[in-house]
């Protein structure tokens, strides 16, 4: 049966959203906040449902779409380009005591410094193996006529968010806005103490071919568990590319196992929440989406030049303020002079 938080919050959020009205006939906010819900974990959908019940008005359910896309999903979808600086902020009441918390903390920035004993470390415990198609390193030791493939460390946290400048305190804002939305739909990562000082650690790594790596990181591939420890099922999508993923296994299941060493396997938990992620972009089709607003920023450096790309959407990454509502129903005259 299940309990009275699990049934409240659902009809919590959908008594806001029934009540929403849409910009215009494109206006996605009610599906995107209902695919979010489906994909989180209990307490995740309670922070959510209680977040979207708190707005007071249509403009703040808005705004809390925009804090979502901006400060957590374009943060984990965007490394190793150009990244984000703007976050918009949350409308939820008691964010800017959680973010002066979180940055209480103090927490350093990792540096990719020392990444070789991380490797190693990592393929020892794997057996020098991807943990996806099971072929071996190319440059490490490997049975007679074994296929193999150059291996890489992915992160499943990824590394861009625990790298900042310190003495930076738009960045050191940044990091903590990006944290305080993962924690309060992920309180997972706060129940197990993990921050992004642990980012470079064992259970936050798995060896992929390097082409997997690729779709891992951009959340084409995921592992989603199948109630046996550490084993999983290989889940992708249709954008996947289909060269990297034709040597996975036929059942799409594998089994981490520790092969040497006392190591730390990847962590379910966090393999969870790269799943989460990754399904909803997929659901909700905010995948197209945000890969679209990043080319376009990695390619202009800011708006495209043709108008295609939602302004919204490229404000969010670009550093230039987020647009009102209102701005949505000025002329397009109007937008130019504003940019």
């Amino acid at each position: 049966m299940a309990s009275s938080s699990e049934t409240a919050s659902p009809s919590k959020l959908d008594r806001k959203l029934n009540s929403y009205t849409p910009l215009k006939p494109t206006d996605k906010t009610k599906d995107f906040l209902r695919d979010f819900f489906k994909v989180l974990p209990p307490d995740g959908k309670e922070n959510l449902a209680g977040d979207v019940s708190g707005c007071a008005n249509d403009e703040k359910l808005r705004q809390l779409i925009q804090s979502i896309r901006s400060g957590l999903l374009i943060p984990m979808k965007a490394q190793g380009g150009k990244t984000p600086t703007e976050i918009t902020p949350s409308p939820r009441s008691g964010v800017e005591d959680s973010i002066e918390n979180l940055k209480s903390l103090n927490i350093e920035p990792i540096s990719r410094s020392s990444p070789s004993q991380l490797r190693h470390r990592c393929l020892e415990r794997d057996g020098n193996k991807c943990l996806a198609t099971g072929q071996y390193s190319h440059s490490h030791a490997h049975p007679r006529n074994a296929i193999t493939t150059h291996l890489e460390a992915a992160h499943i946290i990824p590394f861009a968010l625990g790298s900042f400048q310190a003495n930076d305190g738009e960045a050191v804002d940044r990091h903590a806005k990006i944290w305080v939305n993962l924690r309060r739909y992920f309180p997972v990562l706060r129940n197990m103490s993990f921050t992004s000082e642990q980012i470079n650690s064992e259970k936050n790594v798995l060896m992929l071919d390097a082409p997997l790596h690729m779709e891992f990181g951009q959340f084409r591939l995921i592992f989603e568990e199948t109630g046996v420890a550490h084993q999983y099922r290989i889940k992708t999508f249709p954008d996947t590319a289909t060269g990297p993923i034709r040597n996975l296994p036929k059942s799409r299941l594998v089994k981490f196992r520790v092969h040497k060493g006392r190591r730390e396997l990847p962590d379910p938990k966090l393999l969870g929440i790269h799943a989460c992620i990754g399904n909803f972009l997929h659901m909700s089709g905010q995948a197209e989406i945000i890969d679209k607003v990043l080319e376009d920023f990695e390619e202009c450096g800011g708006l495209a030049p043709s108008g295609s790309t939602n302004i919204e959407e490229l404000l969010a990454v670009s550093g230039l303020s987020l647009l009102s509502s209102t701005a949505h129903e000025t002329s397009d005259s109007q937008k130019s002079t504003e940019k």
